[in-house]
C-alpha cells in the first residue's frame, strides 16, 4: 500500500490509497478476459447542444434500481453483477481473498467499466459531484491493459 499525493501542497490531500499488487498477474488476466466478454455499448452524450458518442465504450453491473445518470445525457442501467465482478467486490471465492469491499470498508453497488480501444478513446477531467452519488462518494478503480 502506498499514499499518494496528486496534488500541491496547498490543496487538501485526498484519502487516496495506491495498491500496485491489488490483482496477482494470473488473476489480472483472467479478469480482463473476462471483461472482454461484458456487454460493452457505445453511448451518446449530449455536450454543448450537440448529441456526439461518447468516446470510449462503457458498461455498467450492479444492483437492481441502481441507475445512474451522468453529464444530465448518458443514462446506464445496471445488468446484474456477472460472477467475476461480485468476486472482485466482495472476495468470496477463496482464491480471490479480501478485495474491494474489504480494503475500503464499502461495499459497492454498481461497476462502470470504461473500454479505450486506442489512443483516440479517453474520459475528460470531471468531478463525480453528481447528486445521485451522495455527498462524499467513494470510488474503487482496477485498471486493466494488454
Amino acid at each position: 500500500m502506498q499514499q499518494l499525493n496528486l496534488f500541491q501542497e496547498s490543496t487538501p490531500v485526498l484519502p487516496i490509497t495506491y495498491y500496485p499488487d491489488f490483482l496477482s498477474q494470473e488473476l489480472a488476466n483472467s479478469l480482463y478476459q473476462h471483461c472482454l466478454k461484458l456487454e460493452w455499448q457505445q453511448n451518446q452524450i449530449r455536450m454543448l447542444g450537440k448529441t456526439m458518442p461518447v468516446p470510449r465504450l462503457e458498461c455498467i453491473y450492479g444492483d437492481k434500481g441502481c441507475d445512474y445518470l451522468y453529464s444530465n445525457s448518458v443514462f446506464l442501467k445496471p445488468l446484474i453483477w456477472t460472477d467475476n465482478l461480485a468476486n472482485l467486490r466482495d472476495g468470496l471465492r477463496p482464491a480471490v481473498g479480501d478485495r474491494i469491499t474489504a480494503l475500503t470498508g464499502y461495499k459497492f453497488r454498481i461497476v462502470i467499466g470504461n473500454q479505450y480501444r486506442s489512443g483516440q478513446d479517453s474520459i475528460g477531467w470531471h468531478a463525480d459531484t453528481d447528486s445521485s452519488m451522495g455527498l462524499s462518494p467513494a470510488i474503487a478503480s482496477v485498471s486493466l491493459h494488454w
